[in-house]
């Protein structure tokens, strides 16, 4: 569904008078109404185990990545 609407400038009687549309909703605004009503909170909590699980390897894995870097820095100077 369009609406539409017509804009004035300070000049009425000018030849500035423009008639637009209104926009398409900005992705901000999108966002905004995603975020006041839907139930994206309560859905995130339905994966609260797997997303525990998640961080605790992506944890682990950059731990076993910079323990190499941390031992070098310390040790090898």
């Amino acid at each position: 569904m369009t609406t539409e609407a017509t804009t004035f400038s300070t000049h009425i009687r000018g030849q500035d008078a423009v008639h637009k549309p209104f926009a398409k909703p900005t992705s901000l605004s999108r966002f905004r109404y995603f975020i006041e009503h839907t139930d994206w909170d309560e859905v995130i909590l339905t994966h609260d185990e797997w997303i525990d699980k998640t961080c605790i390897v992506i944890i682990i894995a950059a731990s076993l990545y910079l323990i190499p870097t941390a031992v070098a820095m310390l040790f090898l100077r």
